[in-house]
């Protein structure tokens, strides 16, 4: 008898030492990570009333990843993929300590250049973890462990934002840039539990040079369409990208003080980490752990997720617009941890690092394009949020209609 989802997940964290550290490592530097989110929505809304700004905070969030993503994926590859991790868990402990240096509107520039920075260290970690969990669990984990992860981050995101709206608001935010700087020391921390893990490019290899590497997993995405075809859904669910500038500019437009501004931006980005935690977990009960299955509650959660954009830009209330907003980060974390799941059972370990660089930094170029038409579109030719949230919702299903087609077309080509 196949477990239930929850026995599933905390067998799989009693049983795999190694990866458990790394779900720690997780859970305390992603509830920082929001804290810090929420602290320069805040800042930003305080010292300049702009879209186009908030925008701006998105795409220094964004782009680096786009930009470092090849080299990184390298780097991922040749050396130790808990030291990458490390090392980039500490770099970030110092530069988010740089906000305390913020004192008013005069700053916004370094705000932007440590944002920037911070998120160049990301580009490192976050495929790096991707990439080393196959290693720390047996193949059969794989869809649990994932989806673990993803209701992790859901969670982080609910927790991490209500109590970042409410640190902000009662404490402050240099109190936020503190908590957030010290959780990824504790992280980094955590991380010096997990085993050496031991580069998986030859030696031979590394002596070519780190672009014959690049070239080489470029060469084995193309030779692969199926692992192609899931480097790219995320990337099609980062086209909803925007809804992250729309988020405070909605609270804005409900309240007007800023206290409930900070407040009411929290609760939203609880309402989508709710949703997103439920989201895979529910699906592997109710459907498996299958490919087909995987594939299918993929196609579905593209379109659903569209409908749930729509309602968003229908609702005119802070909890319905929560609950619509909730629901398609139901469907959206569906399609980001079993996209991920599939990457992971369908490829080879010696590209993942490769693999998941690409696709980070395809879906985060995506994803600050669609923060960047939001906060153009609103502020440069006066499109409404509901309109913007309409036009988000028509974008998002078409991801989903390609997606359908391509496993239509597969399944034709194999009967």
């Amino acid at each position: 008898m196949t477990p239930s989802p929850s026995d599933g997940y905390l067998a799989i964290l009693k049983k795999n030492r190694s990866f458990r550290y790394l779900w720690y490592g997780q859970v305390v530097s992603e509830l920082g990570d929001w804290l810090n989110s929420i602290a320069i929505y805040s800042l930003i809304l305080e010292v300049s009333n702009s879209s186009m700004a908030l925008a701006g905070v998105m795409m220094a969030k964004l782009l680096p990843i786009v930009i470092i993503s090849p080299i990184a994926g390298v780097v991922i590859d040749r050396y130790d993929r808990k030291w990458v991790m490390i090392t980039s868990d500490i770099g970030r402990f110092i530069i988010v300590l740089g906000f305390l240096t913020v004192d008013g509107p005069d700053d916004i520039t370094r705000v932007f250049i440590l944002t920037l920075l911070a998120t160049f260290l990301a580009g490192f970690f976050e495929p790096a973890r991707s990439a080393i969990i196959p290693s720390l669990i047996p193949k059969k984990d794989l869809v649990g462990a994932n989806a673990l992860s993803g209701s992790t981050w859901s969670v982080m995101l609910a927790f991490g934002a209500a109590i970042g709206g409410l640190i902000v608001s009662i404490a402050g935010i240099r109190t936020a840039f503190i908590i957030d700087a010290f959780t990824f020391l504790l992280s980094a921390f955590l991380l010096l539990r997990l085993p050496e893990n031991p580069p998986v490019v030859s030696e031979e290899k590394k002596v070519t040079g780190g672009w014959s590497n690049l070239r080489d997993g470029l060469r084995y995405l193309f030779s692969e369409p199926v692992i192609l075809v899931l480097t790219f859904l995320k990337s099609g669910l980062a086209l909803a990208g925007g809804i992250m500038t729309l988020i405070p500019l909605y609270a804005n437009q409900l309240f007007s003080k800023p206290e409930k501004i900070s407040l009411a931006i929290g609760l939203l980005y609880s309402a989508r980490g709710l949703g997103a935690a439920i989201g895979p977990p529910l699906a592997r009960k109710f459907f498996g752990d299958s490919s087909a299955s995987l594939q299918a509650c993929i196609g579905a959660s593209f379109i659903l997720g569209a409908i749930c954009y729509y309602l968003f830009a229908l609702s005119s209330s802070l909890w319905s617009g929560s609950l619509a907003l909730g629901l398609a980060t139901f469907f959206g974390s569906i399609i980001w941890v079993y996209s991920t799941a599939l990457i992971h059972i369908e490829a080879q370990n010696r590209y993942l690092g490769r693999i998941f660089s690409i696709e980070l930094g395809l879906l985060t170029l995506i994803m600050g394009l669609s923060n960047w038409a939001v906060g153009l579109g609103i502020d440069r030719f006066g499109i409404s949020v509901s309109t913007t949230a309409i036009w988000i919702a028509w974008i998002v299903a078409i991801p989903g209609f390609i997606w359908g087609g391509f496993i239509w077309m597969r399944s034709r080509r194999r009967a």
